[in-house]
């Protein structure tokens, strides 16, 4: 009697196993993973400015209410991962309800919050800035919606990104025989502008500024620089929240040139490029326009000071993915650095988090820096270090905690008996 039931309960136990396999398999089959990719056009010009191969992005979906969730693009897809209890595990179909009318709605976006599926408060992370400026790596909101009919969502979801910001360029020539542009110190004042947002909306992309309070903005105080093709002289290119300009105080552009003053009112009215003979009203900084100011000096009595030509309503292009907050995979932050190193540190290793900042080739992860890591003063002693030496490292011209690509990544690596270093759980 015992044998038969011992039969009986391997047979039982047998048929469980072979169930929680089948459904392992079905879980992570690629039919059931929700995946996607996506694309980032200007939205003027509808031209597209090149697909998604890398980088991380924050998709929202319905799943008995909004959700959000981290989706990591490598070799242009990306499958969004979701968390239980601290595992990540990929998004599947069953996991997303339908709105009423049978269709799945996504959003797709590069705000690095997963806790806010409607608004999110953006501030001064977002203020207005230049695109050269490095130590900002959230100049720009990239952001796309998608509706997917009910049974055609195992083709795979494509999004196709649009500019949510506002981008503007300045080009400074001169109108009469005498100005000196070459070398000379200037400083260039846009008066009048709201220079930070307040939210962002996951839902219809938009941005909202902070307030009415205008102020002046300081676009550039230094040198023109003298290898410009004279006579027109540009400075880097600046990313503003959209808004609608004050018609009783519209902006105005001042130039401080070698002591020279030079101040003029924005023109009204710009021009699609390639398309000249149609000017159309401006009234402010739209989502997605890349706006070019083109200014002429001029000191003739007869004149004023300072000549707008039509505004050039130009295609939005990239520059060294400056101005897309989407990350590559890298290290950023000593924040990012500490996670990595305790991810490493795990046993097994936490290759979930790992991911987030380098590749692994073989079974050996390397890690890309995109800032100095760490204070060098004082901080070498508690840095957190590598339990092992099986990993690279590319420092990109950058250091941790003072330690740089002249140096051994061994300086990196706990040599000690007792790990000081950050440890795994």
């Amino acid at each position: 009697m015992k044998t038969y039931r011992t039969i009986f309960l391997l047979t039982i136990w047998a048929g469980l196993m072979l169930l929680a396999c089948t459904k392992q398999e079905e879980v992570y089959s690629d039919t059931d993973k929700v995946c996607l990719s996506a694309s980032i056009g200007s939205m003027t010009t509808r031209v597209d400015d090149g697909g998604v191969v890398s980088g991380t992005y924050y998709l929202t979906y319905n799943s008995s209410g909004a959700k959000v969730c981290m989706v990591t693009f490598a070799d242009s897809k990306g499958y969004p991962l979701v968390s239980d209890n601290g595992i990540y595990q990929f998004l599947k179909w069953n996991d997303v309800m339908p709105e009423k009318d049978g269709k799945y709605q996504f959003t797709l976006d590069n705000l690095d919050d997963k806790d806010n599926p409607e608004t999110v408060t953006l501030g001064e992370a977002y203020k207005a800035a230049p695109l050269n400026d490095k130590l900002n790596d959230k100049l720009d909101i990239v952001w796309g919606k998608q509706p997917v009919e009910k049974g055609k969502e195992s083709a795979g979801v494509n999004f196709e990104l649009s500019h949510r910001m506002s981008k503007i360029s300045l080009e400074i020539s001169v109108g009469t025989p005498g100005i000196a542009l070459d070398g000379k110190p200037v400083k260039i004042t846009l008066t009048d502008v709201i220079s930070e947002p307040a939210t962002f909306n996951r839902t219809s992309g938009a941005v909202s500024v902070a307030g009415k309070q205008r102020s002046e903005i300081v676009l550039y105080d230094g040198e023109f620089d003298s290898n410009q093709s004279e006579p027109t002289y540009s400075i880097p290119s600046w990313i503003f929240p959209p808004q609608t300009f004050d018609s009783d105080n519209w902006p105005k552009l001042r130039i401080v040139l070698g002591g020279t003053t030079y101040e003029g009112t924005l023109n009204h009215y710009m021009v699609q490029e390639g398309s000249l003979d149609t000017p159309v009203k401006m009234t402010g900084f739209k989502s997605g326009q890349h706006l070019t100011l083109k200014a002429k000096l001029s000191k003739t009595t007869e004149e004023v000071e300072l000549i707008f030509m039509p505004v050039w309503v130009r295609r939005w292009e990239e520059i060294d993915n400056i101005g897309i907050g989407a990350k590559q995979r890298g290290v950023y932050t000593k924040e990012d650095y500490e996670q990595l190193v305790t991810a490493y540190n795990k046993e097994p290793k936490d290759e979930k988090v790992l991911d987030e900042y380098g590749t692994d080739a073989s079974g050996i992860w390397t890690f890309v820096l995109f800032r100095n890591i760490g204070d060098t003063t004082g901080g070498q002693e508690t840095m957190p270090k590598f339990k092992d030496d099986g990993f690279e490292i590319n420092f990109n011209s950058y250091t941790v905690y003072g330690y740089g690509p002249e140096d051994d990544k061994s300086n990196l690596i706990d040599n000690s008996e007792t790990s000081g270093g950050c440890s795994g759980d």
